[in-house]
């Protein structure tokens, strides 16, 4: 109580200074008042956990009726304390379990055995142990004893990493991850089923929902989350091959997404790169192609939809255009009347020896600042692929640039302009930008065209 009093006499010396608050606070006073607050909460927190426990005591299964949640109108004991407290099903999950676990075996005669684990206990009622650390030490030490481990082990594991949380000042997470390395160390023959449990629980779901958007969700394994999460950061890594923005009065294209939606860029990218791969399954000769259809009219003007084979939502004539630059898409054109008037088959889209000639040209994403690098990068065509110049089915080194997949679907939503001009792609800026428009060169090939002698 006399560390309770303290807190709170410090906390109403920072609310008793007129117009001062924590913005008058120095850093030294700002991060000990901070401190002391955790102290209090993790007292606080203690007893939350216990009043928990307690409830789940007084609830079990075999008082049927007359346990306190049934009795007071509840299923579940989970469902009594979250209704009493105002906190959410999942808070109040937490709390019961860890109570539970903190308590001894229920004896015949009404009694409680001797506590599981008596120094968590301790440490947490003295608030010198969160109730975060306290969950990862009693979960791990409880996988031990679920293992056969002697007693004498489990009690080991559970000093040990109480005394290493509390002297070293770990964090949670660094508590959670020393657990499971002292566990793994006191028992490494439980490795194996352990992994199998994991590789039974794998698993990945995608449906189609009403507004147009696939979600699903997914549990991965240890290494298949490896493997994810190692090509994620490799290829968002700025290090290696991110896109770069600058600042100041040089044209800037602001990343604006979040990370999901990087996530999200990213592996879709990646399945796209595996699917055109040379090893991949082919479907009657070609890979996986995407079918939209769209009317002729819509797509000379560059408006109206385009409909995808397999889904029910519509897509933007800008999306269909970026489509068509890189993607191996069938596209079916309708007149007026609803008749085929030409069914594109995926010819227009740019080889592999040409890909290497653009990035040799290009060096990468020609967007200014952007350093992704050609294997990155998708082929765009610079004059429209259905223009005057290009007619469908036209595919020229002169007129493919390569750019990555943001600035790829930026240029095909945004009023940037792409051209080609003495071999070089050349970016026309937006009024706005520029009044005059003046092209604005973006190659960053590495040799120099001499002069003819």
């Amino acid at each position: 109580m006399s560390s309770v009093a303290r807190i709170l006499e410090m906390a109403a010396g920072v609310c008793g200074r007129s117009g001062v608050g924590l913005a008058g606070l120095g850093d030294d006073e700002l991060l000990e008042l901070m401190a002391a607050y955790e102290t209090l909460g993790r007292a606080v927190s203690a007893q939350q956990v216990q009043l928990a426990g307690e409830v789940g005591v007084r609830s079990r299964s075999e008082l049927g009726d007359e346990g306190l949640s049934r009795s007071q109108n509840f299923t579940t004991p989970v469902a009594l304390i979250s209704k009493v407290t105002g906190a959410s099903a999942r808070a109040c999950k937490a709390r019961l379990e860890l109570g539970r676990k903190l308590r001894g075996a229920v004896l015949l005669g009404g009694g409680e055995g001797p506590a599981p684990f008596p120094v968590v206990a301790r440490v947490l009622d003295e608030g010198v142990l969160g109730v975060e650390a306290a969950t990862a030490i009693v979960k791990q030490c409880g996988v031990l004893a679920d293992r056969g481990c002697s007693a004498d082990v489990v009690a080991l594991a559970e000093e040990t990493l109480v005394d290493q949380t509390i002297s070293c000042r770990l964090t949670a997470d660094e508590t959670f991850r020393a657990a499971i390395h002292l566990r793994e160390v006191l028992d490494p023959d439980g490795a194996e089923p352990r992994d199998e449990v994991l590789q039974m629980q794998r698993s990945l779901t995608i449906a189609l929902a009403s507004d147009g958007m696939y979600r699903g969700k997914f549990a991965l394994a240890p290494e298949q989350g490896g493997v994810w999460m190692s090509s994620i950061r490799a290829m968002q890594s700025p290090r290696v091959a991110g896109p770069r923005f600058v600042d100041g009065d040089e044209y800037v294209t602001a990343d604006g997404r979040t990370q999901a939606q990087k996530n999200a860029d990213t592996v879709t990218e990646l399945i796209a790169r595996a699917a055109g791969a040379d090893d991949m399954p082919r479907i009657n000769g070609a890979i996986a192609t995407v079918n939209v259809h769209m009317t002729l009219d819509d797509l000379e003007k560059g408006r109206g939809v385009g409909w995808i084979d397999g889904l029910d939502q519509p897509v933007p004539a800008s999306t269909v255009a970026q489509l068509r630059c890189t993607s191996p898409t069938a596209t079916t054109l309708f007149g007026d009347k609803g008749e085929v008037l030409y069914h594109g088959k995926a010819k227009r889209l740019f080889t592999a020896a040409q890909n290497r000639a653009l990035a040799a040209r290009d060096g990468g994403c020609v967007w200014p600042s952007c350093d992704r690098p050609p294997s990155f990068c998708e082929t765009h065509h610079a004059n429209e692929w259905v223009s005057d110049d290009h007619p469908p089915g036209r595919t020229d080194i002169d007129n493919g640039v390569l750019l990555c997949h943001f600035h790829h679907s930026h240029l095909h939503k945004s009023p940037w302009k792409l051209t080609m001009q003495g071999g070089v792609p050349h970016l026309i800026p937006p009024r706005w930008v520029d009044t005059e428009q003046k092209p604005i060169p973006t190659t960053r090939r590495r040799t120099i065209q001499r002069p003819a002698a």
